[in-house]
């Protein structure tokens, strides 16, 4: 428990919603559960229950019938057997009860085995059993009560005293046991409609008690829910007005407090400027970080890259060449540049290593990179070019040195070896070969240019 306590807010939530959640699902399967038993007692109700108690009151009347019939019977007593209206009348209502009654039982038989054949039948099982067992016997009955009504109907006059009272005593079971069976049918009844009844009462008291437990579980999570938003947030905004004052001391807090119309919104205006003093110092930061990479990879005196930048430059260019591309390097160094230093000065010096950069920029690509890698020693990179075209340009460069005329600069040349890439070619082989052909240039008499 007090591990919990202590895991982040997005598990605590994730925890208690995932609570909240299977207790609704709960809630769900119960309410599906008990509606789909109410459902099923309902519908018992309504195809047992309800149908036997119609056969229970057409049973009523029937009973009514034939106690009026053996009434009229009884009184017209040995005069019934004269009065041959009175017998085809008593023969017609006798016919008419067996039927009937016989109808109204089977009808209540069928009503029984279907529901039990079906499982309708869930309330009170053994009781819609012991009906047909009852209906059963009452057919029993029926079926002696005609015989007696046919023995009765068969004798005369001196016959009455005899046989009446067989028919009558027979007549007054058959009712009791026609009022047993409506007794049970209507407790039976009844006793589904109370189960059924208090099935519902049960139903309704625990889904308020589901209900209200699912409840108390959501507004604890949305209390807690707030109450950590609202310390978190709190915390963060304390934090960003730490960063505020760590960027701008002279602020004040209250200066950097902005009011929203709500806690993310006040969050939100604070992260903004906060993400905007940001972002300036980061522009700050990559302008002084631009600044040292150049400090870093630029000759201070000509601008040109340096031996550093070189290096990397010469490594990637070959990788690319390994992969398909080409190109064609060039050194070259300043003719007899120690003697113009001596003659001169360092300073003169300087300047024709300026004016050589900025002359050769002139007449290079925006693809092709120049490189100062010594004293007086320059190297270019030639993108994209063969041997031939780089030993053009390579005289190209030459000639316009050579025909500088600069007002309180000395006449220079320039001595350049000139290849290209070759296969298995790294960089110390490609280098060396450049460099021996520079040399070679420079045995030749210098100003000029060798190829290969």
């Amino acid at each position: 428990m007090f591990n919990w306590l202590n895991v982040s807010m997005t598990r605590k939530i994730s925890s208690l919603s995932f609570v909240l959640l299977s207790f609704l699902f709960v809630v769900i399967l119960y309410s599906a559960y008990q509606t789909q038993k109410i459902y099923k007692e309902m519908h018992e109700v309504a195809k047992i229950d309800v149908p036997l108690f119609e056969v229970m009151a057409d049973m009523d009347m029937l009973q009514l019938k034939q106690h009026l019939l053996m009434e009229g019977i009884r009184q017209q007593g040995d005069a019934f057997f004269a009065n041959k209206s009175m017998q085809e009348k008593s023969i017609k209502g006798f016919d008419e009860f067996s039927s009937q009654l016989a109808a109204q039982l089977d009808k209540s038989m069928e009503i029984l085995r279907t529901g039990l054949g079906f499982g309708s039948v869930r309330i009170k099982l053994m009781d819609h059993k012991a009906l047909i067992q009852q209906i059963n016997l009452l057919h029993q009955h029926r079926m002696n009560f005609d015989l007696l009504v046919d023995e009765f109907l068969a004798q005369d006059q001196q016959g009455f005293s005899t046989a009446w009272p067989l028919l009558e005593q027979q007549d007054s079971e058959l009712a009791d046991q026609a009022d047993i069976l409506l007794v049970n049918i209507e407790q039976l009844t009844t006793k589904v409609a109370a189960t059924v009844e208090k099935q519902e009462r049960d139903f309704m008291i625990i889904n308020a008690l589901l209900g209200f437990s699912a409840f108390a579980i959501g507004g604890y999570l949305t209390l807690h829910t707030i109450l950590s938003f609202r310390r978190k947030v709190g915390s963060l905004r304390g934090q960003i007005d730490s960063l505020h004052r760590s960027i701008s001391p002279d602020e004040s807090r209250n200066a950097l407090r902005n009011k929203g119309s709500d806690e993310l919104d006040e969050l939100g205006r604070d992260l903004k400027i906060l993400m905007a003093r940001f972002s300036l110092e980061q522009d700050n930061r990559d302008e002084v970080e631009t600044q040292l990479l150049e400090l870093a990879t630029r000759d201070k005196l000509t601008g040109v890259f340096n031996r550093h930048k070189w290096d990397e430059q010469i490594k990637d260019e070959i990788a690319l060449a390994n992969r398909g591309h080409h190109f064609s390097l060039i050194l070259l160094d300043v003719d007899y540049f120690k003697k113009i230093n001596d003659s001169h000065g360092h300073d003169v010096g300087d300047n024709v290593l300026k004016l050589l950069v900025n002359t050769l920029r002139k007449r290079l690509r925006e693809t092709d990179i120049l490189f100062r890698i010594g004293g007086e020693e320059f190297a270019i990179l030639l993108r994209d070019t063969n041997l031939e075209d780089a030993k053009i340009l390579a005289e190209q460069l030459r000639k316009k040195v050579a025909a500088l005329d600069e007002s309180g600069m000395p006449p220079f040349s320039i001595s350049l070896g000139v290849t290209d890439y070759q296969d298995f070619d790294d960089q110390v082989r490609i280098v060396k070969r450049a460099d021996v052909l520079l040399y070679e240039a420079k045995g030749a008499g210098r100003n000029c240019v060798i190829a290969g």
